[in-house]
């Protein structure tokens, strides 16, 4: 997305992808408000503000900034008018290094959800006993993206020379973490988590890190992943398999003990042998020879 322009920004000047995402922040956030003023604990309340957390992901991964999302929401909240006039306030004129730690941080997260509404849905499917993925385009898609994504945190950290104390906060997936994303994801229908997942899919998150990741290849070479005491974000293989892990401990802790059973026992049948990771510089450039025929559920092997 380009920069914003000197004049005021208008939410008519935005793609329409974008202003979409910011008006039903908007209308989630209103709504919510208006129950809230009649019941603070409202059962509705639950729908609404899980419907706007989707709707605020859905707006990140179509590269709206976080202060446009947060304007819609303050309005919403507030109960003010959101029109295409709308002016959007201007993005923080941070510093670059203050900007690149935001943006691993915020990569980081994309990554965390990528991941988890992936196995979410993979868990679905499973339940509703379809057994072949049923969109393989939009599965291997997700997978270049979530690879992108990744190899724009290694660059970006690189660039803008991150302490190991700061790429500690910045890139550690905690299985914590991993949980709270699960656990905002499970009340979800499969039609919800499908619609959020071909979201996360779209081609158009890896084009926009290819066209960051230019730029910063232009200043620094990214360090190898291997290089001794270099913290790096979890693989996209190995991020797919701890959540699918997590979703495992909580079925089983959560549910009957056969339900638990049947996903780990589904989950290892699906995971490959040897894991494999593209390496980081040819992220943006692997593509794969051939498809496989038989085609599991288990995101990350749908390659």
């Amino acid at each position: 997305m380009s920069s914003p322009s000197a004049g005021p920004r208008l939410v008519s000047d935005l793609p329409a992808p974008q202003a979409e995402s910011l008006t039903l922040i908007h209308d989630l956030a209103r709504r919510a408000g208006v129950v809230r003023g009649r019941q603070q604990h409202a059962p509705e309340l639950v729908r609404l503000d899980l419907d706007r957390s989707i709707a605020e992901i859905t707006a990140a991964s179509r590269g709206v900034p976080a202060v446009w999302i947060n304007q819609a929401r303050e309005y919403g909240t507030a109960n003010r008018v959101w029109r295409p006039t709308t002016v959007l306030r201007d993005p923080p004129k941070n510093n670059v290094i203050r900007r690149g730690f935001g943006r691993v941080v915020a990569d980081t997260n994309r990554f965390v959800d990528m991941a988890t509404v992936s196995v979410m849905r993979h868990q679905h499917l499973q339940r509703a006993g379809i057994e072949s993925e049923p969109e393989p385009a939009v599965a291997h898609q997700l997978r270049r993206n979530m690879d992108a994504i990744r190899t724009r945190i290694i660059h970006t950290a690189a660039a803008i020379g991150m302490s190991p104390a700061q790429r500690v906060r910045a890139v550690t997936v905690t299985d914590a973490h991993l949980a709270d994303r699960l656990a905002a994801h499970r009340p979800l229908a499969v039609d919800d988590l499908t619609a959020l997942w071909r979201d996360l899919a779209t081609p158009a998150v890896a084009a926009s890190v290819r066209s960051s990741l230019a730029s910063l290849r232009r200043s620094t070479r990214p360090p190898a992943g291997d290089e001794a005491g270099l913290l790096m974000p979890p693989t996209t293989q190995e991020l797919l398999t701890r959540a699918h892990q997590q979703l495992i401990d909580a079925t089983t802790a959560d549910g009957p003990s056969t339900i638990g059973h049947r996903i780990e026992n589904a989950v290892h049948l699906a995971l490959p042998t040897t894991a494999t990771e593209p390496d980081n510089e040819a992220a943006e450039h692997h593509r794969p020879t051939s498809q496989p025929t038989d085609r599991s559920l288990m995101p990350g092997t749908e390659l």
